[in-house]
């Protein structure tokens, strides 16, 4: 029996995609295949799923026998996920806005992955959540807009290159793209092409959470004010307390040339400048 395209089940439920939400469903079954595969192949005993939707990839991940728990934040997709609970009772649907839950909760019961679609106003924040998260994630595999997907992906010295590339690079090294979509993968269809990334946490090159936090801070002054050398950027910018001549000390101890802009510096620049602040203002 042929499955209800997503304008079909819009239809029957007597609904439409939501802007707010940045709601665009997926209809590419052999995307959705790929990405459930994708998820599973870290061998997990739990699966997130963010942002069921109508339930492409939920009716998938819940046939392979694991349990799965939903975060949905649109209550009128309760009817549509409802009909998939019934037929697997290894899934649990939570509606809730995922960037308000414990994901802590999850990963705290054993190997976790977590999957989805994610909404482009949310991206950034909801990646810092999820790769953040302890215990962490076994692997996270997203759909995210192809802007993103480069900003992730990028390296140094180039446009793309900034906080969020370093948040990915710091937690989970670097993303995989294993799979592009054309705007016509999605009902509505976006005005943009995307792709869908895996990303393996991983034991973060810095374990100490105040050192991380000053790591962080330099990433963040480094790129508030990326076309400024790195002296002028880092002294006196917010979460740091760095003067010029102390900025110029760290960036030598570092052995960083202090002609150089925050967006040509690797993850082991940013972290041996961590250190070289640290030693330099004690």
């Amino acid at each position: 029996m042929r499955e209800e395209s997503a304008r079909e089940q819009l239809r029957r439920l007597n609904l439409r995609a939501r802007k707010d939400l940045g709601q665009h469903f997926l209809v590419n079954e052999g995307a959705a295949d790929r990405i459930v595969e994708a998820a599973l192949e870290s061998e997990p005993d739990l699966v997130l799923e963010i942002g069921p939707g109508l339930g492409v990839l939920t009716r998938r991940l819940a046939a392979s026998g694991l349990p799965v728990v939903a975060i949905e934040k649109d209550e009128a997709m309760r009817a549509e996920l409802s009909r998939i609970a019934e037929e697997h009772p290894g899934l649990e649907v939570r509606y809730q806005d995922v960037l308000e839950a414990d994901l802590s909760e999850l990963t705290a019961r054993g190997r976790c992955a977590a999957v989805g679609n994610l909404p482009y106003q949310i991206t950034s924040p909801l990646f810092e959540k999820l790769l953040t998260c302890e215990p962490s994630f076994m692997g996270i595999v997203a759909m995210v807009q192809r802007e993103v997907g480069e900003r992730l992906a990028a390296e140094p010295g180039t446009s793309e290159y900034g906080s969020l590339t370093l948040l990915a690079r710091f937690y989970a090294g670097q993303p995989e793209i294993i799979a592009q979509l054309t705007p016509g993968s999605f009902h509505p269809p976006p005005k943009v092409h995307s792709v869908v990334l895996r990303m393996i946490p991983r034991e973060p090159p810095i374990d100490d959470p105040r050192r991380r936090q000053l790591f962080f801070a330099l990433v963040r002054a480094a790129f508030g004010q990326r076309r400024k050398q790195l002296p002028n950027a880092l002294s006196g910018a917010p979460g740091l307390t760095l003067e010029k001549r102390q900025a110029q000390e760290a960036l030598a101890c570092a052995g960083i040339e202090p002609s150089r802009r925050g967006e040509t510096l690797s993850l082991a620049e940013f972290v041996a400048l961590t250190d070289a602040v640290e030693e330099v203002t004690a």
